[in-house]
């Protein structure tokens, strides 16, 4: 059985762009992606507000991932891949782009560099996701600045898995934010995005038996 880990933020948690909580289990991208592939077990580690590196200092828990993802590693070892899909909040925090990139190099960076404490080398393979970027709607929030740099992210997510020779998806390709709230997904897209990553996924496991 192939284990893999979905960490991510409140686009992995499921939240629904209507506000009314958390899709249904059968909807979450984590989920549709493990109904697709046999013999594989997929993780789902997303918190609603999680940044790639940064504090939200008036959140009620700790949505650093770059310092939660140590645990993380840790509890669901050994894990054969880590699919990763953060960065919205980064942008919905106003972070500059550079240190959007430079929070997704630091997860990356704990992701290949964790101290495993396995009896045989077990580091993870690595898939990068860029989230579909925000869409104008009513929320005056969601702002042109924050819609453009969400539509950035991409290129930065290629650019972080060049540096790294890591594959990466753009699940802007295959699904896009609701008009509801400008950021989250409804239950199609999301399930769109755990088909599309099915193929990468396999891939990536595919590669890692013949190594």
């Amino acid at each position: 059985m192939a284990e893999i880990m979905a960490f991510g933020d409140s686009l992995t948690w499921g939240s629904r762009p209507d506000g009314l909580g958390r899709h249904a289990a059968e909807d979450r991208w984590p989920n549709v992606l493990a109904a697709g592939l046999e013999g594989v077990r997929v993780a789902a580690e997303g918190l609603r507000g999680r940044t790639t590196a940064y504090d939200r200092q008036s959140a009620s828990c700790d949505t650093n991932g770059a310092r939660v993802l140590p645990v993380l590693l840790h509890s669901h070892a050994p894990l054969d891949a880590v699919v990763v899909m953060l960065g919205s909040n980064d942008i919905w925090e106003d972070h500059p782009i550079w240190r959007v990139w430079d929070g997704l190099m630091r997860v990356v960076e704990v992701i290949h560099h964790h101290a495993y404490r396995l009896p045989a080398p077990h580091r993870p393979d690595v898939l990068l996701v860029a989230p579909p970027a925000m869409v104008a709607c009513a929320d005056p929030d969601v702002t042109p600045s924050k819609i453009a740099a969400s539509e950035a992210y991409a290129e930065v997510v290629q650019r972080v898995a060049e540096a790294h020779a890591l594959p990466w998806f753009d699940a802007g390709t295959v699904a896009r934010a609701s008009v509801l709230d400008g950021v989250h997904l409804d239950a199609e897209a999301t399930r769109a995005v755990g088909r599309a990553l099915r193929a990468p996924v396999a891939a990536l496991l595919s590669g890692r038996e013949t190594r």
